[in-house]
């Protein structure tokens, strides 16, 4: 075939020029008439040779200075995994993968040269054969058939239009014979074969196999290319869906020309044609994460960071889809492979956790839940019945992760197919993090001179009093719940307990904009932040995605690489027109950022996320919406962090009396739902990975950790709640000693160490505490001590029995050298029981 091309090129230029342009257009003017007798008659009247060169002058183009250049053709644009898995294909309606013709099977060419130009390799341009062939059918047979060549096609489709009209088809001819002098039989025929419609939006043989018989190109048989081949002239007519019968009896008539050209053999033939039609049903390419797919689309429609694509909505659209399948006009576009940094496995993995916690119920089941789940159901039990068919009435979830050190997106998770709702969870659904958002608070304080061993108060409830109105009733009193059974707690210990007393305190102490600033300098950038107190108990609503990114920053010490899902892009000729290039941002102090990962280490240990555990270096922290209506546990590992919640997908309705995976919670925290999904998805995220630990402390932790000084007050002769109190208040533990004593039950009596002293905050103070009873006590054993240990005992057995004593001295001589300075008698003796006030003399040894 090829060497048959050449000769043709060389005979053609011989001939280039010459009277067949003048007849071509008569000719073309014919297929134009009614009929085939109109043609010849038309001859007969016009027969003068002015006439004839009135035509050849008025409506033969001059096609020398014509820009006859085959266009770029649309191409598909394909979305894959960060291996290479394939997620989508994308496309406008116009399905087209141009493949180089040296890549087209011999069987597809054959069986579209059989079906629309037998003589290609023959011809310039215009098959004289092929029109006389087609008069005759018409006029003989009444059958009405078409004698345009491949390239009388390509012509019309790109450089003529379909007009119905005489100086079209005129046109038509001449550009014909001039895009065959300009381009090789091969390139015209791979433009055609590229850019063909096949029907289903399919265009091009290559976006046909696969469309009608799921397939690659080179995998075609005889019979199939054939069927393909039988779809160009009539997409509609000859669809082997809608009209099985009529293609398949075509079909046989193309593999009857394809014999009848050499092309098989007469056995080929044969059993081609004892093939069933054989195509598929529409191939429905339902990718492995949609709901990640949407959200690459997105980004490069609007994203800035893919400018380069278009600087109109419009032009990125042609740029990442290609043309529309209805705007013949348009070329170019499409053709782009986007490589996400999706890791397949782990994205499968997420959607198989969340679907063994939280199943999307079969429609009958999920319509149950909601008669269940909402009071006014009998009601609108119509409106229900809808709602239930794309809206989940038990709980769902949500699953992000990024890598740390990198800030590349791996799994982005929704708890509910895209099929049923395209409503992504993962990155659109922004819900109440609660106590997830303390964190942000903890960096707060620590960069604002709090360490870990800050102590504050942690009664519950407490009062709080704002520089504006901030209670519900629009009051400045901040009246919040969630304390410790202890009245003071650490930083650290708050932190691993969730406190809110604690952290409601640090809020005003340190001022919501404050936390803000540190949330959307760690990473939370797309979120409404309002910066009032609450926010730092997780009154702002945030996604998965955003949590994640941030809380890699305590895995990092503070080096933040923000978080992205494209990692690069290619177009359709080989070329990298974008690579995803990770910036380092150093957010705060790397100190600060280790010694807040030494609390949030504490939470799956010893916390209120001990359900997060899996074995190995990890932290997080649990967030619960104070009405149950969201549910959060956000950890970290040193390699990755992951943000895991729980909750309604379409309304905010509280997490209460739930059944998930067949244990009844009264309520939902994070801590009982999230934290142990988070730890059987991560638990299979690293299994296959080494222990490692995360990075080294800072040489300057020690400022963010040790507790600050605190002095001692006075709290002797105050009630044992306010002198509690007194001391929570200065970052002192009260160690309370009972005793009997004369003073009203509950008053301190006395305390140790004395006022005044200086000590660490978190330091405990003995206080001694009144029961009201008369105070007795058993007078100690003095004998052998020196006066002043004499007076340490007494004062100890006062303040552990509320006795007051009054202890003397007397001297007397002593022969033993060894009992100078010592107590050898004393009165009362030892072992008498006194009550109230008493009084003790000791006689202390001295020389003769």
């Amino acid at each position: 075939m090829a060497r048959k091309a050449l000769i043709h090129q060389v005979e053609a230029r011989e001939r280039r020029g010459r009277w067949f342009g003048a007849l071509a257009s008569l000719l073309s003017i014919a297929l134009l008439m009614s009929g085939w007798v109109a043609f010849f008659s038309f001859l007969g009247v016009n027969s003068a040779y002015g006439s004839f060169e009135q035509i050849k002058d008025d409506w033969v183009p001059d096609t020398s200075e014509m820009a006859l250049n085959l266009p770029d053709l649309s191409r598909v644009s394909r979305i894959y995994a960060h291996n290479g898995e394939w997620l989508a294909d994308l496309h406008d309606g116009r399905n087209s993968e141009p493949v180089p013709y040296e890549d087209i099977p011999e069987v597809m060419v054959h069986a579209m040269l059989a079906a629309e130009d037998s003589d290609f390799f023959e011809h310039e341009g215009i098959d004289f054969s092929a029109i006389l062939s087609a008069a005759i059918d018409n006029i003989v047979y009444d059958v009405t058939r078409g004698g345009s060549t491949i390239t009388q096609q390509v012509v019309k489709n790109v450089f003529v239009g379909d007009e119905v009209s005489i100086r079209r088809k005129i046109n038509e001819a001449f550009v014909a014979a001039e895009l065959e002098r300009r381009f090789p039989k091969e390139r015209i025929l791979e433009f055609y074969l590229n850019s063909v419609y096949f029907g289903a939006g399919a265009y091009g043989v290559k976006a046909a196999a696969a469309e009608f018989f799921d397939k690659d190109l080179e995998d075609l048989q005889i019979h199939e290319a054939a069927a393909l081949a039988v779809q160009v002239r009539n997409p509609s007519l000859y669809n082997p869906r809608v009209r099985p019968e009529i293609t398949l009896e075509r079909r046989n008539q193309v593999i009857d020309e394809i014999l009848e050209n050499g092309w098989i053999t007469e056995a080929q033939a044969q059993r081609a044609k004892r093939q069933p039609l054989g195509v598929v049903d529409t191939p429905i390419r339902r990718g492995p994460a949609e709901h990640v797919v949407a959200e690459v689309k997105k980004q490069l429609l609007y994203s800035d960071e893919f400018s380069f694509l278009g600087a109109t909505y419009d032009d990125r659209k042609k740029a990442i889809f290609g043309c529309p399948a209805d705007d013949t006009q348009c070329t170019g576009g499409g053709g782009l492979q986007i490589y996400t940094t999706i890791d397949l496995r782990l994205q499968n993995l997420a959607n198989q956790v969340l679907q063994d916690w939280l199943p999307l119920l079969p429609y009958e089941e999920n319509l149950a839940a909601c008669a269940q789940l909402f009071p006014d159901f009998a009601e609108k039990e119509a409106y229900y019945r809808t709602y239930a068919e794309t809206h989940s009435c038990r709980p769902t979830g949500a699953i992000s992760m990024v890598e740390n050190w990198t800030g590349a997106v791996r799994v982005m998770a929704s708890g509910l197919p895209f099929e049923f709702n395209q409503f992504d969870l993962a990155i659109q659904g922004r819900r109440n993090t609660g106590s997830a958002a303390k964190p942000f608070g903890l960096v707060a304080a620590l960069e604002n001179g709090y360490t870990l061993g800050h102590h504050f108060p942690a009664s519950s409830p407490m009062e709080l009093q704002c520089p504006y109105a901030c209670g519900p009733d629009g009051s400045i009193i901040w009246r919040v719940r969630g304390g410790s059974s202890s009245p003071a707690l650490s930083l650290e210990a708050a932190t691993y307990n969730s406190t809110n007393v604690v952290f409601a305190q640090l809020s005003l102490a340190v001022g919501p904009e404050k936390i803000v600033e540190v949330a959307r300098r760690m990473g939370v950038t797309e979120a409404d932040l309002e910066p009032v107190p609450s926010i730092v108990l997780g009154s702002s609503s945030v996604s998965t995605l955003e949590m994640a990114s941030a809380y890699s920053n305590f895995a990092t010490n503070g080096e933040h690489y923000d978080d992205y899902i494209i990692e690069k892009i290619i177009d359709h000729t080989g070329a990298v027109i974008y690579e995803h290039e990770s910036e380092i941002r150093q957010v705060g102090d790397p100190a600060v950022f280790a010694a807040a990962r030494r609390a949030l280490l504490k939470v799956p240990t010893i916390g209120t996320g001990t359900r997060a555990d899996i074995g190995r270096p990890a932290g997080g922290k649990t967030g619960t919406h104070q009405s149950y209506l969201d549910a959060w546990y956000v950890g970290f590992t040193p390699e990755f962090s992951t943000a895991v919640w729980v909750g309604y997908e379409a309304e905010q309705i509280p997490l209460r009396n739930v059944t998930i995976k067949g244990q009844r919670y009264a309520q939902v925290f994070g801590g009982t739902v999230p934290a142990p999904i988070w730890a059987d998805f991560m638990k299979r995220v690293v299994e296959d990975l080494p222990v490692t630990d995360f990075p080294p402390d800072p040489p300057n932790i020690d400022q963010y950790i040790t507790p600050p000084p605190a002095f001692v007050p006075v709290v002797v002769g105050l009630d044992q709640p306010a002198a509690e109190l007194e001391l929570a208040k200065a970052g002192l533990r009260a160690e309370v000693v009972q005793v009997p004593s004369l003073e009203p039950a509950g008053k301190v009596i006395a305390q140790s160490p004395e006022p005044g002293t200086q000590v660490r905050q978190g330091s405990a103070v003995t206080i001694s505490v009144s029961t009201g009873e008369t105070p007795r006590a058993t007078v100690p054993n003095l004998l052998g001590l020196t006066f002043d240990e004499a007076v340490k005992v007494v004062q100890d057995l006062e303040r552990t029995t509320g006795v007051k004593i009054s202890l003397f001295q007397q001297p007397v001589t002593v022969e033993d050298a060894s009992q100078v300075g010592r107590i050898v008698d004393m009165a009362p003796t030892p072992g008498t029981s006194v009550t109230g006030t008493t009084a003790i003399t000791v006689y202390v040894g001295r020389r003769p």
